[in-house]
Parts: C-alpha cells; sequence; structure tokens
C-alpha cells in the first residue's frame, strides 16, 4: 500500500513538472506601448493638437469677455441705463456660454481620447494574440494586474516592436507630378 501511495506521489510530481515546462506567462505594461510605440505617439500628438485648439478657443473667449469687463467698468458710469443693462446682459451670456463650451470641450476631449485608446487597444489586442500565439505563450497578462513578476517575464519592448512593425507608415506629402515635356 505504501508502494502504491508513493508511486502516485511520483506520478503526480512528474506530470506537474511536465505542466510547468509547457506554461510560458507574460506580461505586458500597456501604459508604455502606448507611451512608446509610434501609433501611440501619433495619437497623443493628434490629441495634443485638438487641446491646443480647444485651449486657444477658450482663450480668445475669455479675452473677449475681459474687453467687455473694461468697457463696463470705464464707461459704465457714463452709458445710458439700456446701453449698460445690455452691455452687462451679453457679458453675462458670454460668460455662461463660455462655461458650457468650456464643458463641451472637455466632454469632447474625453470621448475623442476614449475613442483614441479603444481604437489602439483593439489593435494591440491584435498583435498580443498574434506575439502569444508565435512564441507558444500560454497566459499573457496585463502589467498593472500584477503585483509581483519576474523582469523575464516583461514582453512589452517585444509587443511594441511587433505592433511598430505592424502599424503602417506615416503616409508621404503628395508630390506634383513633373511638367511633361514637348
Amino acid at each position: 500500500m505504501k508502494y502504491w501511495l508513493v508511486g502516485i506521489l511520483l506520478a503526480l510530481t512528474a506530470s506537474a513538472a511536465v505542466a510547468q515546462d509547457r506554461l510560458k506567462i507574460g506580461y505586458v505594461d500597456i501604459q508604455r506601448v502606448i507611451a512608446e510605440s509610434q501609433a501611440g505617439k501619433r495619437a497623443k500628438d493628434r490629441f495634443q493638437a485638438q487641446i491646443k485648439k480647444a485651449e486657444a478657443d477658450v482663450q480668445r473667449e475669455r479675452s473677449e469677455l475681459e474687453r467687455i469687463r473694461a468697457d463696463l467698468d470705464k464707461k459704465g458710469a457714463l452709458l445710458k441705463d439700456e446701453e449698460r443693462r445690455n452691455l452687462e446682459a451679453d457679458f453675462q451670456k458670454r460668460s455662461v456660454n463660455l462655461q458650457r463650451t468650456m464643458g463641451d470641450y472637455q466632454q469632447d476631449l474625453r470621448n475623442k481620447e476614449n475613442e483614441m485608446m479603444a481604437d489602439i487597444l483593439k489593435e494591440l489586442e491584435g498583435v498580443v494574440t498574434d506575439l502569444g500565439k508565435s512564441e507558444k505563450f500560454t497566459l499573457i497578462l496585463e502589467r498593472s494586474q500584477i503585483l509581483y513578476s519576474d523582469p523575464g517575464s516583461d514582453i512589452t519592448t517585444r509587443v511594441i516592436e511587433a505592433y511598430n512593425s505592424r502599424a503602417p507608415a506615416p503616409t508621404p506629402a503628395p508630390t506634383k507630378p513633373a511638367p511633361k515635356s514637348k
């Protein structure tokens, strides 16, 4: 009976060792992929351009509001009551519109950022799947979900390289055809 139990334990230990050899786990730092990949950098540049445009629009309206406020402060006492009320009403209306516009810009920018991230993550999922299949990984996890891991399990650099090689190259500017000679 003892020998039979030892035999089972040896068989289980051997099968566990074989299973452990077949188990291949890696992890990817998604934030690093987004920050360092070509597609992530392009998305960040496009997003920053949209932020700058929104900030410029808001700054323009703030400047106009400051001009109206200065007019009210300087000329308010000299204006007729109806003109002053109209100018004050215009100022209030534009202030409220600016607040709404700022809220709309914030919501719009959040939506655009989410769309860009969703597109990148969808492409990245395919890259990670292909890499996992080609290198026979059993499991690939996202870095933020791991408390500890051997640094050798980090495949982020390989994912960035694979993603960059898959990403379309920037399109060159169109060139004008050379004039035909007669």
